[in-house]
């Protein structure tokens, strides 16, 4: 994992349609996106690739079943992976998070992004090692 990047967004590079299944080397803004698929009525955001993508929050993401990370940068941690990682203190909801399901992230980097999910995914998460 890298940290290379600089807070806020690169001009020109955010994404001109929202409905796209395929993001690439953009700035993508994760609350703005989940506001067009609520506009939608849906609830999810679901069946999305991004390559090359600065994921920017500050939001925290509900990771869900199909979602593939590859060579993915996931932000600031102070050498600690646990900064990002929030688990739900309910067994069954978490209210106020962005839900991703069935989606790859390529080679993206998050910014002011928390991540939680089921319990196996925060393990993969927590066994990643930061510098």
């Amino acid at each position: 994992m890298t940290r290379s990047f600089q807070p806020g967004g690169r001009p020109g590079r955010v994404p001109t349609n929202a409905d796209a299944a395929v993001f690439e080397n953009l700035d993508i803004s994760l609350f703005d996106l989940y506001r067009t698929v609520m506009a939608k009525g849906q609830s999810v955001i679901t069946g999305r690739t991004f390559r090359g993508c600065r994921i920017e929050g500050p939001v925290v993401m509900l990771v869900l079943s199909g979602t593939k990370f590859e060579t993915t940068d996931f932000g600031a941690t102070d050498g600690d992976i646990r900064n990002v990682v929030l688990r739900p203190a309910g067994p069954e909801k978490v209210t106020g998070v962005i839900p991703v399901q069935d989606c790859t992230f390529v080679a993206c980097q998050f910014l002011g992004v928390g991540l939680t999910g089921p319990e196996p995914f925060l393990q993969q998460v927590l066994a990643l090692e930061t510098k």
